[in-house]
């Protein structure tokens, strides 16, 4: 399934309708009936793609273990997992039409460079890329998709299906999985490698960031959604997948919960934390008095939560592993934690710069 570029004149280029968000749109109108126009070569037998019931999406570099497909597919399957519309609320509200699972370093990627090695090996911290326990999940049962999952074709057509504007999403994960209720199955794994460079990282981050911002309008009782016309099974664009040009929009009520809209919320503040923290130095160094102090806060800011990780783990040790050993990989560990942690105070300064 090849998509052809179109002409988009916002962008000034020529690129797939949409990008990944409209890569999606296009194989799901597909799957349930829909001409192909919106792709230029389509190879293959289609006529069993109107049986596909779920879809996992990957990117390049991610790696799908053995059975985790049929894994996969059994717990969305689970009568309790199943996905219920509602079409008051315009979004599944029980059940779950995507599910996201844990996503680990491989082994190769983790020991491509220096970089890999430090920052790969940090599990629950960044939940873009390593989701392990997700606090939302924990207790809303309600998780956040970051991409890489598999979703039910229904639902998520249901929930999604000409709710966004054109040309003014990047970062279509989250909001996908607010739509569609996504749920964190962290007991099935996905490996990606992870960036050899900090300046392959930065870009990443800076991708991100300029998603999350892209999806403030959704934090305000209402959204923009654009005139679609009717058709026969619900809301279809009229050709299928026409030119890129301008179409009208409209103002409707936000359908996001309160959880969905905090976690929108929470990328924003994350994003602006650099930029704070070389703020209170600078006022520090500058115009607060005891520039001790405030150097001492953001320091510890940023050291504390690897202080507190590394007692823990000296005091939870194992039965079967000798003291010696214990501590050895204890104060390993340690050593790790707070070398990222002294990289992230050195780039601090950069870090407020790019976020901002």
């Amino acid at each position: 399934l090849h998509r052809p570029r179109r002409w988009n004149p916002e962008e000034q280029t020529w690129m797939g309708y949409e990008r990944k968000r409209g890569k999606l749109a296009d194989l799901n109108a597909l799957l349930r009936g829909a001409a192909d126009d919106g792709f230029a070569l389509v190879v293959g037998a289609t006529a069993v793609l109107s049986s596909v019931k779920y879809v996992i999406t990957l990117d390049t570099d991610t790696q799908l273990p053995r059975d985790c497909a049929r894994q996969f597919a059994g717990t969305m399957a689970h009568p309790l997992n199943r996905a219920c519309y509602d079409a008051a609320r315009q979004r599944v509200c029980q059940g779950y039409g995507i599910l996201q699972p844990r996503v680990s370093v491989s082994l190769p990627g983790g020991n491509r460079s220096r970089y890999a090695q430090l920052f790969g090996g940090e599990p629950g911290i960044d939940p873009y890329t390593r989701a392990v326990s997700d606090v939302y999940q924990d207790l809303f049962q309600e998780g956040s998709f970051i991409g890489k999952g598999i979703y039910d074709v229904d639902a998520f057509e249901q929930s999604l299906q000409g709710r966004f504007a054109e040309n003014r999403i990047l970062s279509h994960d989250l909001l996908e999985g607010c739509y569609a209720r996504a749920g964190l199955l962290s007991d099935v794994p996905l490996y990606e490698e992870y960036p050899t460079r900090y300046s392959a990282d930065v870009s990443r981050r800076h991708r991100w960031i300029r998603g999350d911002w892209q999806l403030l309008g959704w934090l305000l009782p209402t959204v923009q959604s654009p005139l679609w016309k009717r058709g026969a099974g619900g809301i279809f664009r009229n050709p299928p997948c026409p030119p890129l040009e301008k179409r009208g929009t409209k103002w409707v009520k936000n359908p996001l919960s309160a959880l969905s809209r905090w976690k929108i919320f929470d990328n924003l503040r994350r994003s602006l934390a650099p930029a704070a923290l070389t703020l209170l130095l600078l006022l520090g160094w500058t115009v607060l008095p005891s520039a001790g102090f405030w150097t001492a806060s953001v320091i510890g800011i940023l050291f504390i939560p690897s202080w507190c990780a590394a007692i823990l783990d000296l005091l939870r040790k194992s039965t079967d592993v000798l003291l010696r050993q214990h501590y050895a990989s204890a104060l390993r560990s340690a050593g790790g934690r707070f070398a990222r942690d002294a990289l992230n105070l050195a780039c601090l300064p950069y870090e407020a710069y790019f976020s901002l």
